[in-house]
């Protein structure tokens, strides 16, 4: 793509470390975000700042590209409006979030008729991946993409991006691939406890996550993460065990139910986050303190 220029709406740990690279890979991020401390560190990057959203279209050059890494839901939805009495017939807006895929159908369909694209982007590779590399489930017009193939290409991994289909099809493949996140994480957490309270009572269970990380079949990103959290804290006794869930798991499941799939291991992943409310639980410990390790998700501190 020849414009370099890319609007940024929403600079927290996603959106802040994308226009990081953004800026590294030669593009030149607008950012805008509701408070002003990430803005001014990524200006003092080389980003340039701007003062309002309807500032932050004036300032760049048609055809116009947003990417809006916002949180799913009413703060996307209330831009996206805000957006589409700003741009013109040729600009685009990219949704980054975890937005539910019929979102994007919705947007598509209304902000069509005045010209505007909307691509709907899956990131996955939490913060880390945002600023070295991401994996971006695109879905959209394919037109849209082939125009802004390049951009995906240069925030992903290699490999890592890829067109999924039709407007929704990138957040609805996002939303299974955080489903799938939920099934994996619950399988190490129960297997962790039982060796943290099975029969060897001693067994180091930092060491343990160690070798099944080096060679073994369950070796992966996770067991790496789980590796880090537990040499942090061995018995994570710091996290209480409570276990949020951002809305993925649960349009997933009701996904699967409405269109008579199994969702065995899944739907129970997602009921154990709810028994984890009111729970004392290692298993569940070791699920908060992995959800902050590979996405910064916020955990509860132990009573």
């Amino acid at each position: 793509m020849q414009n370099k220029e890319i609007g940024v709406i929403g600079l927290g740990k996603m959106g802040r470390n994308i226009a990081l690279q953004m800026l590294g890979k030669g593009y030149k991020p607008i950012v805008w975000n509701r408070s002003n401390a990430p803005v001014d560190e990524a200006v003092r990057s080389g980003a340039v700042a701007a003062a309002t959203v309807p500032d932050l279209v004036k300032r760049l050059k048609a055809p116009r590209v947003v990417w809006l890494m916002l949180p799913a839901g009413e703060v996307t939805n209330s831009m996206v409006k805000e957006l589409s009495h700003l741009l013109e017939k040729g600009d685009t807006i990219i949704d980054g979030s975890n937005s539910e895929y019929r979102f994007a159908v919705e947007q598509h369909a209304a902000l069509a008729a005045a010209g505007i694209r909307f691509i709907d982007a899956g990131c996955s590779g939490g913060p880390s991946g945002a600023l070295n590399g991401m994996s971006i489930m695109v879905g959209g017009d394919p037109d849209a993409f082939r125009d802004l193939e390049e951009l995906f290409r240069n925030l992903s991994v290699e490999g890592g991006c890829a067109y999924m289909g039709g407007p929704g099809s990138g957040h609805f493949v996002k939303m299974v691939h955080n489903a799938i996140e939920y099934g994996e994480m619950q399988a190490i957490a129960e297997g962790m406890d039982l060796v943290a309270n099975g029969p060897y009572k001693d067994l180091d269970l930092q060491k343990v996550a160690a070798v099944w990380n080096h060679g073994s079949v369950i070796r992966g990103y996770l067991m790496e993460l789980t590796e880090r959290a537990l040499s942090k804290d061995r018995r994570l006794g710091s996290i209480e065990p409570y276990v949020e869930d951002n809305g993925e798991g649960r349009w997933s499941v009701q996904c699967a139910v409405d269109h008579g799939i199994p969702f065995t291991v899944i739907s129970h992943a997602l009921f154990e986050r709810f028994s984890s409310r009111s729970g004392e639980r290692f298993g569940d410990r070791l699920l908060a303190a992995l959800r902050h390790e590979f996405g910064g998700h916020s955990i509860k501190g132990s009573r």
